[in-house]
């Protein structure tokens, strides 16, 4: 597969796996038909398997973040972070993000204050595919409706020589350059995976379970994504409902929003007038903190967590600079009793 380099925003967005990285891609995809997003007849979603979730970031306000960061108690629902390759060990005292990594997905919360100069409220949704067949199918549609705003990126870890293949990557400009929001699908290279593992039997394909399963001292993953809400205006809650519909995921309008099930998880997109905005993450936490009970709201500087219903964790983000009602004290008893 023959790779375009993506804009800086975007490759920066698809360089959030790790440590500091340089990603590295090769020209040039033929040209493709010169029309905008979403010109041409949507192609039958039923052709296509709907993408899981690789992982999903966002760019935190800093009292958000450092309490996310610092939280024993998040820690203990979902793991402990980590601060990225080349060792996913903890976050540096100066680290400008952190991870927290399930089975097969993981999130990435980002400073104010960050190297990719991404503003506070961004958010990043990385697709993912396991095999190359439902990976060249979802850029062959994508191609489709985006027409000349498809663009192709192959990554690689350079800090490691010689470079290790990262992964692929594919995106439609129209809804991975904005602002607010950046959406891509990728799949991980099974060299990736041999090197984290320091020479493991040749794969033609690898998971994403088997990547975060590799990784020094993981333990046992808590976690995956399985829920996404955002709040957009009409114009790009439109463009990105018809791509993704058009990439398998199966739409049902609601009350709450547009739902859009992908493989494993949904996605819910609601209109509004005001500026765009992650509303919540929903986690299938397996563990006995969330096991048929409930937890008092844990705030988190403008966001908090809470369950929701048996082996559910939701984290609900307000806009930048809202304070959650109570303050981490509130949490005090709910920690004694877990210790």
């Amino acid at each position: 597969m023959k790779m375009m380099i993506g804009s800086f925003s975007v490759m920066a967005a698809l360089c959030l796996a790790c440590s500091p990285v340089a990603a590295s891609a090769s020209a040039a995809v033929g040209p493709g038909p010169d029309s905008g997003p979403n010109s041409a007849a949507v192609p039958d979603a039923a052709a296509v398997a709907a993408p899981g979730i690789n992982h999903v970031y966002v760019v935190l306000d800093r009292a958000t973040f450092d309490a996310i960061r610092s939280s024993d108690h998040l820690a203990r629902l979902l793991g402990p972070p980590d601060g990225g390759l080349p060792d996913y060990g903890p976050p540096a005292a100066d680290a400008d993000r952190v991870f927290f990594r399930g089975q097969h997905s993981y999130i990435e919360f980002f400073a104010p204050e960050n190297r990719f100069k991404e503003p506070v409220g961004k958010v990043g949704l990385a697709l993912a595919h396991d095999h190359d067949g439902d990976f060249d199918a979802l850029e062959r549609t994508w191609r489709t409706i985006c027409g000349s705003d498809l663009r192709l990126t192959s990554a690689q870890w350079r800090r490691h020589n010689p470079p290790v293949p990262w992964y692929e990557a594919i995106q439609c400009d129209g809804t991975a350059s904005g602002p607010h929001l950046a959406v891509w699908a990728m799949i991980y290279r099974p060299e990736f995976h041999r090197w984290l593992t320091s020479g493991s039997p040749a794969r033609h394909e690898i998971t994403r379970r088997a990547v975060l399963a590799a990784r020094p001292g993981a333990g046992e993953a808590r976690f995956d994504v399985v829920g996404i809400e955002m709040e957009l205006a009409a114009a790009s809650h439109d463009a990105l409902t018809g791509q993704l519909q058009a990439a398998g995921f199966q739409r049902e309008e609601a009350a709450a929003g547009t739902y859009l099930r992908g493989d494993g998880w949904t996605l819910v997109l609601r209109k509004v007038s005001t500026p765009p905005r992650l509303a919540s993450i929903t986690l299938a936490v397996k563990g006995t903190e969330t096991q048929g009970r409930a937890m008092s709201p844990l705030p988190l500087g403008s966001a908090e967590a809470r369950t929701s219903g048996a082996e559910m964790l939701r984290l609900h983000f307000g806009r930048t600079g809202e304070s959650r009602a109570g303050t981490a004290s509130d949490m005090n008893g709910e920690r004694a009793s877990h210790q």
